[in-house]
């Protein structure tokens, strides 16, 4: 599929999963009507860690449908992702290494947009692709 290559940090499923808010699943569904949708194995990690801790094993399954069923694209952390993160540490030192991994996976994977509530994240400049924080969703 052509168009836009939009992936998501793990935030955004939060506020669209668990929180039930409409703009975080409608950002989804215009996201995957310009193009692809992705998102790195980070958010896998990081959403069913809480799913474990709480033990809503069921939402872990409830998870992986709604990656399926939008036809997500995972982009794993291998080498190349690996090294990334690593020259975006060293270029942005106040990222943490999960929110580096998370760009660079995105970036790697040829994202044009990667949605983020982190405020921080902003700082990212890369041509080929934008940082945008989620605004509109209130917690």
């Amino acid at each position: 599929m052509t168009g836009i290559k939009t992936y998501f940090d793990t935030a955004i499923f939060i506020y669209a999963l668990e929180l039930k808010k409409k703009e975080a699943r409608d950002l989804f569904t215009d996201a995957l009507q310009q193009g692809t949708v992705g998102t790195s194995a980070i958010t896998i990690m990081e959403y069913t860690t809480g799913c474990f801790k709480n033990g809503t094993k069921e939402d872990i399954d409830k998870f992986n449908k709604f990656l399926t069923d939008l036809m997500f694209e995972v982009k794993n952390v291998d080498r190349e992702v690996a090294v990334e993160a690593a020259r975006i540490r060293a270029e942005y030192p106040s990222f943490k290494q999960m929110d580096s991994l998370q760009i660079a996976s995105a970036n790697v994977a040829g994202a044009d947009i990667f949605y983020t509530n982190d405020k921080q994240l902003l700082q990212f400049k890369d041509d080929g692709m934008k940082v945008i924080k989620l605004e509109t969703i209130s917690v």
